[in-house]
């Protein structure tokens, strides 16, 4: 929500208890605020209740592990029929065998199985977010989605090749869980399923927006703003926070200090600069973003990220008449900051 809305449905309230003689104590006033907030003044989701979205979901990790082990070699001539995209020619089925026995991958999948133990419920889940990316994008071709337990074999939550994505299920039993100790805590806090959804999102938008055509920061920022905007829309019941994989403290710092942010990148003049050391600084996941002051540790990473997903939302308020596909191919990072009108309030 932008400071302008905040302000309103402030002034709303206001207005509404002097016109009724309301005297309210403090926690009235705050449950009533945030509830305005949170239902009043959030933009309402599209109805997408009667849209079939063309996608399958399969659960390999389960088909997998849960193989009958005394007749081994026909459950995987099954199994090689119902995941063809699990396949090619030159898989041995020793190695599949090996795998299946393996006692430290079980283990994985035994945790994976606790964490995801009600499947159908992530299938429709994972189905009612498809269904607003086929009212968006209704010619969209048929997706298919796979979990499985990825051994740790790559540490990027969803694969996506074309139409396919592929999700590591083990990546998400929760920050605590054993399994990570090693990683680092800005690592691991994001091993929550809580963001299994702006993950898949995530991954799926960074195939579809081009990369930026320029090296600038300002590019950057808008490039991953697109991505962030485009998940938002998907998944409309999600916080901010979980969007951008933040927790609630950096968050708050992020909007209580957008004005300042801002006015950092203006007076060092960092947006139009092309050096690397921005979007290491600014861009990419680390522990915090690097201001070289004193409170660098209360930000979170990727700030520049969330700062361009605030552009691309004042852009997209500011022309509601550019649809998503153009917002896509827009490249001209600097044509829709200046469109944007975007400047946060102190």
């Amino acid at each position: 929500m932008n400071n302008l809305s905040v302000i309103m449905c402030s002034l709303f309230i206001s207005y509404f208890c002097r016109m009724n003689g309301i005297k309210f104590n403090s926690l009235f006033a705050f449950v009533f605020f945030g509830f305005t907030l949170l239902h009043s003044c959030r933009p309402k989701a599209p109805e997408v209740s009667h849209i079939n979205p063309n996608v399958s979901i399969g659960h390999f990790d389960h088909a997998f592990f849960t193989m009958d082990s005394t007749d081994f070699e026909k459950e995987l001539e099954q199994l090689r029929l119902d995941f063809p995209d699990f396949f090619n020619s030159s898989q041995d089925n020793e190695v599949l065998k090996d795998r299946y026995f393996d006692p430290q991958i079980r283990e994985l999948y035994a945790s994976v199985d606790s964490i995801f133990s009600d499947l159908d419920s992530l299938d429709v889940e994972l189905l009612k977010s498809f269904q607003y990316l086929y009212h968006y994008f209704p010619d969209l071709e048929k997706v298919k989605v796979y979990t499985w337990v990825s051994n740790f074999e790559s540490l990027d939550p969803v694969l996506v090749s074309g139409q396919t994505l592929l999700i590591s299920l083990d990546l998400y039993l929760g920050p605590e869980a054993s399994f990570y100790k090693t990683a680092p805590d800005y690592i691991k806090q994001g091993f929550d399923k809580r963001y299994l959804l702006s993950d898949l999102y995530f991954a799926f938008f960074s195939t579809l927006i081009p990369l930026p055509e320029d090296n600038s920061l300002l590019a950057y920022m808008i490039h991953y703003g697109k991505i962030h905007y485009l998940t938002s829309l998907m998944l409309p019941s999600a916080s901010e926070a979980e969007v951008m994989k933040y927790s609630e403290t950096k968050m708050d710092w992020c909007t209580s200090n957008e004005a300042e942010v801002w006015a950092y990148f203006i007076d060092r003049k960092l947006l139009f600069s092309s050096h690397q050391e921005g979007k290491r600084r600014f861009i990419e996941d680390a522990p915090f973003s690097k201001f070289n002051t004193s409170f660098d540790r209360a930000t979170p990473g990727r700030i520049g990220q969330w700062m361009g997903w605030n552009i691309i939302t004042s852009y997209m308020d500011s022309h509601p008449q550019i649809s998503l596909s153009e917002l896509i191919n827009e490249q001209s990072s600097q044509k829709i900051l200046r469109e944007s009108r975007y400047k946060p309030k102190p």
